[in-house]
């Protein structure tokens, strides 16, 4: 009878030729042999009969949900239910067989291991949401309390979706329900509110978390925390936390140091951060490494000390600690921009000697340094001399290049560049790379040559700012074409930039010197923000004020 009952089941359940549960869809036969199951920590039913059992309850339950009645005469047991909800091919499906067994009419039961299939499931299609809602039912209806390996994965799988807020509640939620939740996944949830620039919460919950005594903090946990500190700018706070570590048996390790030394000279106290240096060099239990001088060398070349970060650089050599690309990137910036181009030769050349490779940043700040002392020959050479290496210019490179063109008013050169800058299908526009260009070519009173790299722009999607309109309001003006200008300052409003102070004066200005006095009320009015550019103003309605004109 049981036999009899099952196959009416089975037969009565029919699929969409290409339906996924198609596979699953046997006639029932004594010899029939189950499919493979995939290795799981889920039990699985044995018995054939619950084995088809589990595969008629996830068909009716997807396809027929009216024929699910027909189940409570055969009592499936909670293996079957389990087993049904893994014959899904999707995790909408599963949840929907989830749903259906574990509500009316049949409610059964559910088991542990379909929540955790499910929530698995959800969770790797990036449904955190159903997911959170069936890990709460599990703990709070269901009375299962996840092992710490699980809680973790659901935990960081969340953290990794950036459902930030989420997992704190949830992480909250397991901690009163007495679920062991291990370090690391509080770790990874600090170290993502740091890297979503919320560097505060971060903090707080790390000091609630040790306030209610929810875990015992480790090594990495005072890092990420004092990462987080030292990114906000409030290096007291890393110290103190440097201090509280052998409160919970723990020592500040390299990776510590040099997130405290790094944060000292952002915070411009490099001093400081030399001193920790010194103090590690001095104790030697943990040791300085290519990052903690890198650090303290950068420090100072952005204060423009070059005589201590020279000092620093030579220690780290006696040190016998190995400068690395980024160290040498760093002083030849710094000896750039104070205008020591030998000496940023000269770290190019230790560069060379230690055979560390250069990269864009290298052969960049070098550009930049020849550009600043006005040496554009030499930034040339070093220009062919990157293409030998294979290393391609990035934006900054051509923006440093062609601006330092423009300043010597070398047009040709510049615009040469510019147009090798706009065959590069790697590189996006950037405004501040075109308005040196434009300027030069306003001044020299070449301003349909202008409109044209403004139409370059525009097609490039390269948004002109309000520098490139004031640039060409004011190139025509000189020109006398007093109407393009008018057209361009409304083309301005229109895209969202405001004029300032200076380009209005310095329009009003040309509009008198040209003789529009009503224009000049109309471009008053806009730029009061009193009215649009498309509204039509009447001279009887515009006010005539006192007003600075730019000569």
């Amino acid at each position: 009878m049981f036999l009899r009952h099952h196959t009416f089941l089975l037969i009565r359940l029919r699929f969409p030729p290409h339906h996924p549960l198609r596979l699953l869809h046997y006639s029932f036969s004594p010899d029939a042999h189950p499919p493979p199951q995939h290795p799981s920590r889920t039990p699985v039913p044995t018995h054939a009969a619950e084995l088809w059992i589990a595969k008629a309850l996830a068909s009716a339950a997807l396809l027929r949900s009216h024929r699910l009645p027909a189940f409570r005469g055969l009592a499936p047991s909670q293996l079957a239910a389990a087993a049904a909800v893994r014959l899904a091919p999707c995790a909408a499906a599963a949840l929907r067989i989830f749903s259906s067994l574990h509500s009316p009419p049949l409610s059964l039961p559910p088991s542990e291991h379909s929540y955790r299939h499910v929530i698995s499931f959800l969770c790797r299609s990036g449904r955190h949401s159903d997911a959170l809602k069936l890990f709460d039912q599990m703990m709070e209806q269901s009375g299962y309390l996840p092992d710490a390996v699980f809680f973790s994965f659901v935990a960081g799988s969340c953290t990794n979706a950036g459902v930030l807020d989420a997992t704190a509640t949830l992480l909250a939620k397991g901690s009163q329900f007495g679920c062991h939740i291990e370090p690391y996944a509080y770790n990874k949830l600090m170290n993502s509110f740091i890297a979503h620039g919320r560097a505060q919460e971060a903090v707080a919950l790390f000091e609630r978390l040790i306030q209610e005594g929810l875990y015992s903090p480790d090594v990495w946990s005072f890092n990420v925390v004092i990462k987080g500190v030292c990114r906000v700018g409030n290096v007291q706070k890393a110290l103190e936390l440097v201090e509280r570590m052998g409160e919970f048996g723990c020592s500040p390790d390299t990776v510590t140091h040099n997130i405290l030394v790094d944060g000292l000279c952002r915070a411009k106290e490099v001093n400081k951060g030399r001193e920790v240096l010194r103090r590690l060099q001095r104790d030697g239990v943990c040791m300085p490494n290519v990052v903690t001088y890198t650090s303290v060398i950068s420090g100072y070349c952005k204060a423009g000390s070059m005589e201590d970060a020279k000092a620093v650089y030579n220690d780290m050599l006696e040190s016998g600690t190995t400068p690395n690309t980024v160290t040498y990137n760093v002083l030849i910036n710094g000896y750039g921009k104070a205008g020591d181009i030998e000496s940023a030769v000269g770290m190019y050349r230790q560069l060379m000697l230690r055979r560390c490779p250069p990269d864009v940043v290298t052969f960049s700040s070098l550009i930049d340094g020849y550009c600043r002392c006005g040496q554009l020959d030499g930034a040339m050479r070093i220009w062919k001399e990157m293409a030998q290496y294979h290393i391609q210019p990035n934006v900054y490179t051509f923006s440093t290049m062609i601006h330092s063109f423009c300043k010597q008013n070398r047009l040709e050169e510049a615009l040469g560049l510019l147009r090798e800058l706009n065959m590069r299908e790697d590189i996006a526009p950037r405004t501040f790379i075109y308005n040196p260009v434009i300027d030069i070519l306003c001044k020299g009173g070449r301003v349909d040559e202008a409109n044209l790299i403004l139409l370059d722009m525009e097609e490039k999607r390269c948004h002109p700012d309000k520098y490139t309109y004031t640039i060409l309001i004011i190139g025509h003006c000189m020109k006398g074409r007093i109407s393009e200008a008018i057209t361009l300052f409304h083309k301005m409003v229109d895209t969202g930039c405001y004029p300032d102070n200076i380009i209005v004066n310095s329009f009003i200005s040309c509009l008198l010197k040209a003789g529009m006095p009503n224009e000049v009320d109309r471009i008053m009015l806009i730029a009061s923000g009193h009215a649009s550019s498309s509204q039509k103003v009447c001279s009887h309605q515009g006010q005539r004020l006192d007003i600075s004109v730019a000569v």
